[in-house]
């Protein structure tokens, strides 16, 4: 009797064993990526699914993809407004308990910019790259307040544990050494903004709005499609704005035609630099997610500084 009750103690740990080793998952773009690797470090690697240089913008899923998401336990994504690629794909996913929609976490901080769209040729207006609910436009990159990343992160974590309870006190515990780990770089890109807080900058993405509203930055989204040139009006018209802003530094971002960039910024005094809110650029993984963020406020910092001044 005592090893039949040890052999279903032993089969019953070998089949938790089973489960967590063999757990699928699925995070749709990098900084998500980044964030539940970060929880799963040490149980599994999820598997990413806008890989490389690919923007989550222009992606279009392949057969792969598909085959990929079908076989998952688990996909995390931000939700429609950032991977549309997704949106028709998982509206008729039969597991919908698998599916979770990160921009429907408790205790986010959502910024709604307009009521409707405005022409992209007003200078500082609607732009490319903001996210219609509807009649609500909001800006989705949540990631880039790290106040929300940390409320992401617990979604992720519970998420998990429902799925493999075996690692429970795993999750937990990468949970909370994230979240120490994002309080750190927290208060570092504080200090490094600190210097560049009254500077003029323009961006011709609107990502940023959760990033301007959470350092205090003075942001301005100028509209700008990322590869077609705007006609001739347009062009004088946000190059006029640039210039009668005072404005200190410009900003785009990888998948934008830097000649189009470029022919703007002519004769206008203005630093350039680039961007990648999204960290395209960068290698995927859980570092990622913090070398992004590092990345953006160092980028700002530097292009953006007041002469004479030496940032961290």
């Amino acid at each position: 009797m005592k090893n039949i009750f040890i052999l279903i103690i032993f089969s019953f740990f070998m089949c938790n064993m089973a489960m967590a080793n063999s757990l699928r998952v699925v995070a749709s773009i990098k900084p998500v990526h980044s964030i539940v690797s970060s929880i799963m470090y040490g149980v599994g690697n999820p598997i990413l699914l806008v890989k490389d240089n690919s923007s989550p913008h222009e992606y279009s899923l392949r057969p792969s993809d598909g085959i990929m998401l079908d076989n998952a336990d688990l996909i995390f994504w931000i939700g429609s407004e950032i991977e549309s690629f997704l949106e028709k794909p998982l509206s008729s996913f039969n597991k919908t308990s698998n599916i979770i929609t990160l921009s429907n976490s408790p205790n986010l901080h959502k910024i709604l910019l307009h009521k409707k769209k405005p022409s992209w040729l007003d200078f500082g207006n609607y732009k490319r790259g903001d996210h219609d609910h509807g009649s609500e436009i909001y800006d989705m990159h949540l990631w880039l307040d790290p106040t929300n990343t940390k409320h992401i992160a617990h979604v992720i974590a519970m998420e998990l544990i429902k799925k493999d309870p075996y690692n429970q006190k795993v999750y937990e515990q990468n949970e909370k050494e994230f979240v120490v780990k994002l309080e750190k770089l927290d208060k570092l890109l504080y200090e490094i903004l600190q210097p560049v807080l009254e500077q003029k900058i323009v961006v011709f993405h609107g990502a940023y709005h959760h990033f301007k509203s959470h350092y205090g930055i003075n942001i301005t989204e100028s509209v700008m499609p990322r590869s077609v040139s705007p006609g001739a009006k347009s062009f004088r018209r946000i190059k006029d704005g640039i210039i009668s802003g005072n404005v200190s530094c410009v900003f785009y971002e990888p998948e934008f035609d830097s000649k189009i960039i470029k022919s703007i910024t002519d004769d206008t005094g203005v630093n350039v630099g680039i961007l990648d809110p999204e960290g395209i650029l960068l290698p995927a993984g859980p570092n990622l997610y913090f070398h992004l963020m590092e990345d953006l406020a160092r980028s700002i910092a530097k292009k953006c500084k007041p002469a004479n001044y030496n940032i961290l």
